[in-house]
């Protein structure tokens, strides 16, 4: 019998990391829907941010998109659900999840001491409060709904429109809520001299205020350099060769499927990765990655090497 679920991630506050704020990090949106395998055969509702709705509109496993607003309350205080899978962590969203008809909530909660973990997202929630880990946050997902992670893949709705297809994707951006995810922009400038001298057509972000031309364009192309950022994601979701750079933010949760490879700063104030938006050493250890070892990892990429076998990351140092 199919069950009636609530699915309420915004992207306010990132699953795996302690913070509490209202600008949505669409990636991590993006990556919770490897979660619809397992509901695949319920009735899913998610409640999300309006800026991720382009992420998540005509997914085949979600039957119900809403907006978090002013009236989400009392809208959902006249439904029922089965289950409650409440993925954010502020006590604003934790209470709303709470105050819902359910028969059953997973996830995050809010308590007297602040936030609290119901059975299964324990493992999630040390991770957030800076305990040391090594397993792919799909897996960490899938504890909390108490299930097991067998390797599935995101799930976009959105079919790309075709267009004209380049060899290498340069995105450049990163989300405001991380700045200092960034990497300098006579790096990319240099990244892009080294990849044309070698033939390979380059074409620079598009889509940076329309979702869906974004998603083309990453479509497009054969492998993406990118920071931590939604277009890893969607690079993945749309099983693209993905190069991505990492400096102030852990890539232990990540998962390659093993299509890519991670680069990461080697930087001399030893704090990398800090989990700080803003660098407290007025440096930044994403300028140490040196975009010529970039630009060979293409090459590589290009070539046929691939990531790991078993789909995890293939960590190397780009100093």
């Amino acid at each position: 019998m199919k069950k009636s679920v609530l699915i309420i991630k915004l992207g306010y506050a990132e699953t795996l990391v302690n913070e509490d704020g209202f600008t949505p990090s669409l990636g991590d949106v993006f990556r919770h829907t490897v979660l619809l395998h397992h509901y695949s055969n319920d009735r899913v509702t998610w409640l999300t941010s309006a800026s991720a709705i382009p992420l998540l509109k005509d997914n085949p496993y979600i039957e119900e998109l809403l907006v978090y607003g002013a009236n989400t309350a009392e809208e959902l205080a006249k439904r029922h659900f089965d289950e409650v899978l409440c993925l954010e962590k502020a006590s604003t969203i934790c209470n709303l999840a709470k105050s819902i008809d359910a028969t059953r909530f997973l996830g995050f909660n809010w308590t007297t001491n602040g936030n609290g973990a119901l059975p299964g997202a324990e493992s999630a929630l040390d991770i957030a409060n800076g305990k040391d880990h090594f397993l792919p946050i799909q897996a960490l997902l899938y504890q909390m709904v108490g299930s097991y992670w067998h390797g599935e893949n995101y799930i976009l709705g959105y079919q790309p429109k075709e267009s004209e297809p380049y060899d290498v994707g340069l995105n450049i951006h990163v989300g405001s809520k991380w700045p200092t995810k960034k990497w300098p922009l006579e790096h990319w400038k240099d990244l892009e001299q080294l990849c044309v001298a070698h033939g390979l057509k380059v074409k620079w972000q598009e889509g940076n205020t329309n979702l869906e031309k974004y998603m083309d364009w990453i479509n497009a192309g054969r492998l993406i350099v990118t920071c931590d950022s939604l277009g890893m994601h969607l690079g993945l979701a749309m099983k693209k060769k993905v190069i991505a750079l990492f400096g102030p933010t852990s890539s232990d949760a990540i998962y390659m499927y093993g299509r890519g490879v991670i680069l990461t700063a080697e930087w001399a104030c030893g704090n990398a990765p800090c989990m700080k938006p803003k660098c407290s050493q007025n440096g930044e250890c994403m300028a140490e990655i040196n975009p010529k070892i970039v630009a060979r990892t293409i090459i590589n990429l290009i070539n046929g090497l691939k990531g790991n076998s078993d789909g995890t990351q293939l960590k190397l140092r780009a100093a």
